[in-house]
């Protein structure tokens, strides 16, 4: 019996996406594996989902063979893609793809929908939860194309 309320803990737990986008942005390669541990064993929702394709994206940088790197990446792309498809209106998601796609290297051309993000991130930054806001505000500053 307490070895099922374990699975079930894990099963439900969830991640700090202040600790995310800490981590996100200046995490080692064993921070960021934790992370998409701890993500994937969270309760699974389009949201987490876009969480855990970012991360994913995130970990293809480690990758040991460019082929490696290609496929990690493209898993995590696949994730956060079907997960903006289901919710095209939620920024933070939009927020998400903005800061990989800034970001990866210009060969994996995944960069369509910069401009298009960082204005729907700009019209509904009041909307987004505080620890969002907080982390837009952040990326913005170093950011080429979204400014709050």
């Amino acid at each position: 019996m307490s070895q099922l309320f374990i699975i079930l803990s894990i099963a439900v737990s969830t991640f700090s996406k202040t600790d995310f986008f800490k981590v996100l942005s200046e995490g080692t390669l064993i921070e960021i594996q934790a992370l998409e541990k701890k993500i994937a064993t969270s309760k699974q929702d389009v949201t987490q989902q876009a969480y855990l394709g970012t991360i994913q994206m995130k970990l293809s940088e480690f990758g040991k063979t460019p082929g490696d790197k290609l496929k990690q990446f493209k898993a995590g792309k696949a994730l956060l893609e079907t997960s903006i498809q289901a919710q095209p209106n939620n920024a933070e998601l939009r927020f998400l793809r903005i800061i990989i796609q800034e970001n990866a290297p210009k060969m994996l051309k995944y960069n369509n929908e910069i401009s298009e993000d960082a204005a729907f991130i700009k019209k509904n930054y009041n909307h987004l939860p505080k620890e969002v806001k907080t982390a837009v505000s952040n990326y913005s500053k170093k950011s080429t194309h979204l400014k709050i």
